[in-house]
C-alpha cells in the first residue's frame, strides 16, 4: 500500500508540472503578434538632421498584404506611400519625406495599413535639428511622444507595454489599432501631392539622340520640379541640382541611353536621352549616285523655248554618324554677264537621318542676254555629316543656249 501511495504522489507531481508547462506555452502563443507591424528603418534614433527636407525610411509587414504606409511627425500626418506595385505583398518599404521648420526634436512614427483595414504604429524615432540642446538622459525614462489634437470621433492609438509575468516569458509589444471609424488629423491634405516633373532632358543640347566621336565629353542638362531625390542610370548616380538648369558631364565609351529618375512626395518620373558613339568617324558621307538633266537648257526673255530649268538628283547619301546636309554648288561660265570666280550655293530640303537618302533640286540659272553667246552651267553635289566632314562629287556641265524662237 505504501508503494502505491508513493506512485500516485509521483504521478500527481508530474501532472502538475505538465499543466504549468502547458499554461506557460498557452500564454506565449497568445502573445504572438499576427497583425500588421511597422518600424522606422532610418535615420537612426537620436540622429541630427538638417533644416529643410528630410527622408525617412518606413518598413511595413501585413499578412493580409500592405495597403499603404503613412509617416507621422510630432503626432501630425506628414506623408503617405501607397503600395501600388504589389498590393498583395506582405512586406513594403517606402522613403517618405517631411520638412523640418526649425531647431528642436522631431518624433517620427510609421503607420502600416493592410488590405483588411488593420493598422499598426511603429516605435518612435526621435531626430534633432541643430540649434537646441537635447534633453538630459534620465536612465530608463522615455521621451514623451507629442500627439495631434484628436477630433471628436478620433481615438489616437497608444502604445501599451505589459509587465513581465511570473513565468519569465518576455512581454511583446501590443498596440491597440485604430478602429474603422478613425478620423485623420485635420492637417491631412485633401488631395495627394503632385508627382515630380522633368521639363526636358538633353545631351549636348539635343533631346532624344545625339552622335559623338569616341572619347568626346557630353554634357547632360535638364530642369525639374517637386524633386527631393534624383538619380542617373546607368550607375544609379545621385544627382544634386543647386540651381537650374542642372548639368552633368559624361564620356561614354559606347552608345548609351541615359535615364534620369526624379523622386518626390508624389511619386517618381523618368526621362531618357541616347548618346550614339561612333569610333573615329573622320570621313564625309558617301554619295552613291547623282545626276543632272537635261543636258541643254535655253535662256529666253520671251519664254518661248523650253526647257529652262535643270534638275539635280543625289541618290543614297549615307554616313554612319548621320547626314547633316546635302547641297548643290553651281556657277555660270563664259558669259559676259558673269563675274569670274562667282559661286552661288543653293541648299535643298534635307532630313538628317542615317540610311538611304535622296535629294532632288531644280535650278533656274540667271543667264545673260548677249546675242550669239553660248553659256554653260557647272555644278556638283556636296554632303556633310554631323561632325563637319564633307564629300564633294565630280563636276557636271549643262549647255545653256539662247532661244531662237519667235518673240
Amino acid at each position: 500500500m505504501n508503494g502505491n501511495r508513493r506512485v500516485r504522489a509521483i504521478l500527481a507531481s508530474l501532472f502538475l508540472v505538465v499543466a504549468l508547462v502547458l499554461a506557460s506555452c498557452s500564454q506565449t502563443m497568445m502573445r504572438l503578434e499576427t497583425g500588421p507591424r511597422a518600424w522606422v528603418g532610418g535615420p537612426p534614433d537620436g540622429s541630427e538632421v538638417p533644416l529643410g527636407m528630410v527622408s525617412a525610411m518606413c518598413h511595413a509587414y501585413a499578412k493580409a498584404g500592405v495597403s499603404h504606409i503613412e509617416l507621422w511627425v510630432n503626432g501630425v500626418f506628414a506623408n503617405r506611400a501607397p503600395n501600388t506595385s504589389d498590393p498583395g505583398a506582405e512586406y513594403f518599404t517606402a522613403s517618405l519625406t517631411f520638412e523640418t521648420t526649425g531647431p528642436g526634436s522631431y518624433v517620427l512614427h510609421c503607420w502600416t495599413y493592410d488590405q483588411d483595414g488593420g493598422s499598426a504604429q511603429s516605435d518612435p524615432v526621435t531626430l534633432r535639428v541643430t540649434g537646441e540642446e537635447p534633453p538630459p538622459a534620465t536612465g530608463e525614462e522615455e521621451i514623451p511622444i507629442p500627439t495631434a489634437t484628436p477630433t471628436s470621433t478620433e481615438v489616437p492609438p497608444t502604445p501599451t507595454h505589459p509587465l513581465p509575468t511570473a513565468t519569465g516569458v518576455p512581454p511583446t509589444a501590443t498596440r491597440i489599432p485604430p478602429t474603422a471609424t478613425r478620423m485623420p488629423p485635420t492637417s491631412t491634405p485633401t488631395t495627394p501631392p503632385q508627382p515630380p516633373s522633368i521639363n526636358y532632358f538633353r545631351a549636348n543640347g539635343t533631346a532624344g539622340s545625339t552622335t559623338v566621336n569616341a572619347g568626346t565629353k557630353v554634357t547632360l542638362s535638364w530642369e525639374w520640379q517637386r524633386v527631393s531625390e534624383g538619380y542617373l542610370d546607368p550607375g544609379n548616380i545621385p544627382m544634386a541640382c543647386p540651381a537650374m538648369p542642372c548639368t552633368y558631364e559624361v564620356i561614354p565609351a559606347a552608345t548609351t541611353t541615359y535615364t534620369l529618375r526624379a523622386v518626390g512626395p508624389g511619386g517618381q518620373t523618368t526621362a531618357q536621352v541616347t548618346v550614339v558613339v561612333v569610333q573615329g568617324d573622320t570621313t564625309g558621307p558617301v554619295i552613291q549616285r547623282w545626276a543632272v538633266s537635261p543636258g541643254l537648257i535655253y535662256w529666253d526673255q520671251y519664254d518661248s523655248c523650253t526647257p529652262r530649268e535643270v534638275t539635280v538628283n543625289a541618290y543614297n547619301v549615307t554616313d554612319p554618324s548621320g547626314v547633316a546636309a546635302v547641297k548643290v554648288v553651281y556657277r555660270m561660265k563664259d558669259g559676259s554677264w558673269q563675274s569670274k570666280g562667282m559661286t552661288q550655293v543653293q541648299t535643298g530640303m534635307w532630313s538628317a537621318t542615317i540610311g538611304a537618302s535622296d535629294l532632288e533640286l531644280s535650278l533656274n540659272p540667271p543667264v545673260g542676254q548677249t546675242s550669239g553667246v553660248q553659256n554653260s552651267l557647272e555644278c556638283y553635289v556636296q554632303a556633310k555629316d554631323d561632325f563637319g566632314n564633307s564629300t564633294d562629287s565630280n563636276w557636271r556641265t549643262v549647255t545653256v543656249q539662247r532661244c531662237s524662237g519667235p518673240r
